[in-house]
């Protein structure tokens, strides 16, 4: 897992006493509105912001995804408080922080569709480098653990996958299985 010099395009914001740094095309869900780090100065956010940008992407090659796009910011959309700037990191500046952290990382997948309950997974990176997705304590239902066995004969493991996405749809599958389950009972 490696990058070096790589150029992603963000913009700092002046915002009461500090300077955001914002991520809008990275973080398309919250970089136009929320920054990702910040600094008393200039100087000193743009330090943090590539190190944050180090961590993010070191983070998705440890989930098995691809580098983000590095998508340019609309010109039109930069407005006369944004001043549009490019951020610049390497794995190799904060590897040594960036491997310490990284073995704790893992997922924390929601099913929250209209059936009253929340439902969660949490998934840990296995040592052949796939993610192990296991229910987060009980479901809030109640099924007998041989019917649950039945349905997934890994419980409380729903399953292994590369990416989170994977993860995701599976959880998905898994809880409709369920709720099809219990509707039964």
């Amino acid at each position: 897992m490696a990058f070096e010099n790589v150029v992603y395009p963000a913009f700092i914001k002046k915002e009461e006493e500090i300077f955001g740094i914002h991520f809008p095309t990275l973080l398309p869900d919250y970089g136009w509105e929320d920054y990702l780090v910040s600094g008393p100065s200039k100087k000193e956010a743009i330090q943090n912001a590539k190190k944050a940008l180090a961590y993010l992407l070191a983070g998705a090659l440890y989930d098995n995804e691809d580098l983000p796009n590095q998508a340019p910011i609309p010109t039109n959309l930069v407005t006369e408080e944004m001043e549009l700037v490019f951020i610049k990191t390497s794995y190799s500046n904060y590897a040594r922080e960036i491997e310490e952290h990284l073995p704790g990382r893992h997922w924390h997948i929601s099913f929250n569709r209209d059936w009253g309950s929340d439902f969660q997974a949490v998934a840990y990176k296995n040592t052949q480098g796939f993610w192990d997705v296991k229910v987060d304590g009980d479901l809030p239902i109640e099924l007998e653990q041989e019917k649950l066995l039945q349905l997934c004969p890994t419980y409380p493991v729903i399953c292994t996958v590369r990416r989170r996405v994977e993860a995701e749809e599976a959880f998905d599958s898994f809880i409709l299985r369920v709720k099809a389950l219990y509707k039964q009972l």
